[in-house]
């Protein structure tokens, strides 16, 4: 990063804020300064406006980045630079080709993979792209396109509309009835990526922690906008490994939205 927006940085950072992130983040390979993330966003949104591409593709020399919020702010930049009309599918997929190999903590990768609204304009190259990345052994690789499928297919529709939560599940809401195979049927048109990502989450994750927790972050999620869908996953053959499994399981039952019905339901299900 440029030197004047690392004193620009520097000058924003708080050592108490930094060494509360620093417990949160302890994976990082960069030192942390101390920058609240709203502001590292205001900054990002700033720069987009201008010439943003010269700025993030010097990752090397002096202008390679130093401070975690560095990285950040260049990832925030990518995402949402790339979600301008000018940028094409290869150009928005050659910058996220090269800001993945720089995230290596849950907090850059999760921010970055909710500021990349490029896949809602290229959603069918952008999954092509993200196969080698979802099958990948490197864990954060693998973190990277799950939290994507999360943040940028999960909840849109087919018109890229954002589905909102269901408030509640009940025991009813994955029945096996014919309000729930016809329910099943629309979604398959208005969610055509839905059974896909399930697919890809129905299987052993052994490439760390992270990749473990997004794989259970994502279909405790799936469980709450498509109760249906993912309890057939869930229950039918599943391959997921015990501990993905489970904690899916886990994140399910601290979710507000499942009953206290349908959480015994689904303490019940806990692989052994």
């Amino acid at each position: 990063m440029t030197k004047e927006i690392r004193d620009r940085l520097t000058a924003l950072s708080e050592d108490a804020y930094r060494k509360f992130s620093a417990g949160l983040i302890p994976d990082s390979s960069k030192p942390l300064l101390g920058v609240r993330l709203p502001r590292l966003r205001s900054i990002a949104k700033e720069i987009v406006k201008g010439d943003w591409q010269r700025i993030v593709v010097d990752f090397d020399g002096e202008n390679g980045d130093i401070y975690f919020e560095e990285t950040m702010l260049r990832a925030m930049i990518i995402g949402y630079g790339t979600q301008k009309k000018e940028v094409s599918a290869e150009q928005g997929l050659a910058y996220l080709k090269m800001i993945i190999p720089h995230i290596d903590n849950w907090s850059l990768c999760d921010s970055f993979c909710n500021s990349f609204g490029f896949a809602r304009r290229y959603p069918e190259e952008l999954w092509a792209f993200l196969q080698d990345y979802l099958y990948s052994e490197k864990e954060f690789e693998v973190r990277v396109g799950i939290i994507l499928l999360l943040t940028q297919y999960l909840r849109y529709d087919v018109s890229g509309e954002k589905r909102p939560r269901n408030k509640e599940v009940h025991r009813a809401d994955f029945a096996e009835n014919a309000v729930n195979i016809e329910k099943a049927a629309q979604n398959r048109e208005q969610y055509p990526y839905l059974e896909k990502i399930l697919a890809v989450l129905n299987r052993p994750f052994s490439q760390g922690y992270y990749a473990q927790m997004a794989a259970a972050w994502t279909a405790a999620e799936a469980f709450v906008f498509f109760p249906y869908e993912t309890h057939k996953m869930l229950t039918g053959e599943n391959k997921m490994d015990n501990r993905t499994y489970n904690k899916a399981l886990q994140k399910i039952c601290e979710s507000h939205n499942p009953d206290a019905e349908v959480k015994r339901y689904i303490k019940g299900l806990k692989k052994t």
